[in-house]
């Protein structure tokens, strides 16, 4: 116990937070933290991928979570990401556990006096704070043009689904979930190793993205393109056109120098995949 209480105090360092009981407010807090400071990105996964030759997968333990965004600033996509953040949540005592979406997401759910909250901060989207979706049902998660729902499809039997909104239009297909249906991670091992497949989402772009909300302002790349999202609803795109454009936006504008980017774009170029001439949606 004496070590995870450890992670979790350097966790919540990473965090900026002290450790406190829970609470909702103290969850809120939790949530607009780690969405300002561990980026979503696959830089971790690409490299994971190589160094295991594409043929172990597993998701970072707790502690290795906390010691790679140290050394490398890694984040990670929705495994990574969200399970983790349940540790971290267990440890310092909310009554939690995984939702699975659609046979693919992992996301969080939340108990607290008697609510479920949804709490998710894997999927690069505006969820500063816990979705109250058993009493709200015109709740939405928002920044920018950029906006989440989790609507009831038959609270009865505690079914609901995730949608998602980028410029009034829907933004892939909704996500659909019992909100009672506990998942353990081990439910997530066959959509985890698909993810690595050399065609899967995740292994075939460049992807890093964070929001920096004291800006206003949502930062991504995919690919060669920087894209600045604000809060207001106007976005910037930038083409960057070499490996050293790409880092230097990483060190100066997400403040991530740490991030291994360059060794990232040279698994995807082994992959037959080059960045500054494939073309992407996401």
């Amino acid at each position: 116990m004496a070590n995870i209480t450890e992670t979790i105090t350097k966790y919540l360092d990473i965090l900026n937070l002290p450790l406190e009981k829970p609470s909702l407010n103290y969850l809120e807090r939790i949530c607009n933290a780690q969405l300002n400071t561990f980026p979503f990105e696959n830089i971790s996964k690409l490299l994971y991928c190589e160094n295991h030759n594409n043929n172990y997968f597993e998701i970072p333990s707790f502690e290795l979570f906390t010691k790679n965004f140290k050394e490398y600033n890694f984040g990670g996509t929705c495994y990574t990401l969200n399970s983790n953040l349940l540790i971290l949540l267990r440890g310092i005592g909310f009554d939690c556990y995984h939702v699975m979406l659609e046979e693919k997401h992992m996301g969080i759910i939340v108990k607290i006096n008697k609510e479920r909250f949804y709490v998710d901060c894997g999927a690069a989207a505006p969820f500063f704070k816990p979705v109250r979706f058993e009493n709200d049902f015109e709740n939405i998660s928002s920044f920018g043009k950029d906006e989440v729902n989790i609507l009831p499809e038959d609270p009865r039997l505690n079914r609901y689904r995730y949608v998602r909104h980028v410029n009034g239009k829907q933004s892939g297909k909704a996500w659909h979930f019992n909100s009672r249906k506990v998942a353990k991670v081990s439910d997530f091992n066959e959509v985890i190793k698909k993810s690595y497949k050399p065609n899967a989402t995740f292994m075939t772009i460049l992807r890093c993205q964070l929001y920096q909300i004291p800006k206003q302002r949502s930062i991504s790349i995919v690919n060669n393109k920087f894209s600045i999202r604000y809060s207001n609803g106007e976005t910037n795109v930038l083409t960057l056109s070499s490996e050293e454009e790409i880092r230097t936006v990483l060190i100066e504008e997400f403040k991530l120098p740490k991030l291994p980017v360059k060794e990232a774009i040279e698994v995807l170029k082994r992959l037959k995949i080059d960045i500054f001439e494939h073309s992407t949606k996401y």
